[in-house]
């Protein structure tokens, strides 16, 4: 499943680059020497974050337990406030 239609992520690839190290959809861009455009996959993107670190990161249960308990706000897309900065 087509994750970034803009730059046509899907959904291993989105795993591959958590595998790696990747926590925010930023970094996921990052791995891929991309950058965020239009922003509509960065809610999908967060929600397989959270899912990856509760579920698989040995290293991160204690911040999969504090973003569960505090649900991360949708990007805004306002001039003056790039996508790349809400992707973080």
């Amino acid at each position: 499943m087509y994750v970034c239609i803009c730059h046509a992520l899907n959904d291993k690839q989105v795993s591959k680059a958590l595998e790696n190290g990747a926590r925010t959809p930023a970094s996921v861009f990052r791995h891929y020497e991309r950058q965020v455009q239009c922003g509509k996959c960065v809610p999908m993107m967060r929600d397989m974050v959270q899912s990856h670190c509760a579920n698989q990161c040995p290293t991160c249960p204690s911040q999969a337990a504090a973003q569960q308990a505090a649900p991360l706000p949708e990007p805004a897309n306002t001039e003056g406030f790039p996508y790349g900065i809400a992707a973080e």
